[in-house]
């Protein structure tokens, strides 16, 4: 029911947005960098595009939450190897070292986050000549190197995600208006009964360049996850809105952002994260 309801919402996310009359054109975008999870798209959503075949790209990001009620701050720091592959496929390598301090009780704890293998392939890529979004299926496997005494871990045996990722880039003048949305379903240790748990994930974001050589560029994103039930070093529920700023050239990108964060849990206050990231093409 989740999954369903989510990609219902991605599809009404592009029939409201995709201006009707424009044309999506093989125009340059600069650069489509990999986002803080590895995977071609903006800071968080997910874009059906791959990296070009035989190109890496290497990223370092921060993810810094601040929140009052608790008092804690919560900071991770992900290092990202990309690699385009041959028909339109992708495979991004993804660790974390993960940093909280609570503030209320004065513990602090760091260490290692768990690892994440992920692969993209683009199915059905966006027309030239047509706006119809391409399409492209997500799938992820988690790995439990999480520090579990420090409670960095976000996984204790295996966790994985899967799903897809819709994206349209439409020529609009001399401009490319780029939408993008993905929906991906998470299970983690469903053979555990007292730590299985499964989820949804649903990104969608609009990406615009604002300067006239398009490699500074504006995105807006919204985020959700819903269905969780495990309280980890991930939380919980919650609802969020994203912006940001992107410097690119043809193999650089400089990315950051805010993103206002609605937590589900009543226990829990809204909250902010500052999200940045560096990634070079070679």
């Amino acid at each position: 029911m989740l999954m369903k309801r989510s990609l219902w919402l991605i599809l009404i996310f592009f029939t409201f947005l995709t201006p009707v009359g424009l044309r999506a054109e093989e125009l340059e975008m600069i650069n489509r960098p990999v986002n803080t999870f590895g995977l071609t798209g903006l800071l968080i959503t997910t874009s059906p595009f791959t990296l070009p075949p035989r190109t890496f790209e290497i990223g370092a990001a921060v993810l810094s939450e601040n929140s009052l009620v608790p008092k804690y701050t919560l900071t991770s720091y992900p290092l990202i190897i990309s690699l385009g592959l041959a028909s339109n496929k992708e495979l991004a390598l993804r660790t974390q070292y993960v940093y909280r301090n609570d503030e209320d009780s004065g513990i602090k704890s760091r260490g290692m986050g768990d690892t994440e293998l992920s692969f993209k392939w683009n199915v059905l890529p966006q027309p030239e000549g047509r706006y119809r979004p391409g399409l492209a299926i997500i799938a992820t496997g988690i790995f439990p190197t999480g520090d579990r005494e420090a409670g960095t871990n976000s996984v204790s045996h295996w966790g994985c995600r899967a799903g897809l990722a819709l994206g349209s880039e439409i020529a609009c003048d001399d401009r490319i208006i780029a939408l993008y949305a993905d929906g991906q379903a998470v299970m983690q240790d469903l053979s555990d009964q007292m730590l299985r748990d499964s989820y949804m994930l649903v990104n969608a974001g609009i990406l615009v360049p604002i300067s006239k050589f398009r490699n500074l560029q504006m995105l807006l994103e919204f985020n959700r996850r819903s269905g969780k039930d495990i309280q980890n070093i991930d939380g919980g529920d919650y609802s969020a809105v994203t912006y940001g700023l992107r410097l690119v050239s043809e193999r650089f990108n400089l990315t950051f952002g805010t993103q206002f964060i609605h937590k589900a849990d009543e226990k829990y206050n809204n909250s902010s994260k500052v999200l940045g990231m560096v990634s070079v093409k070679l």
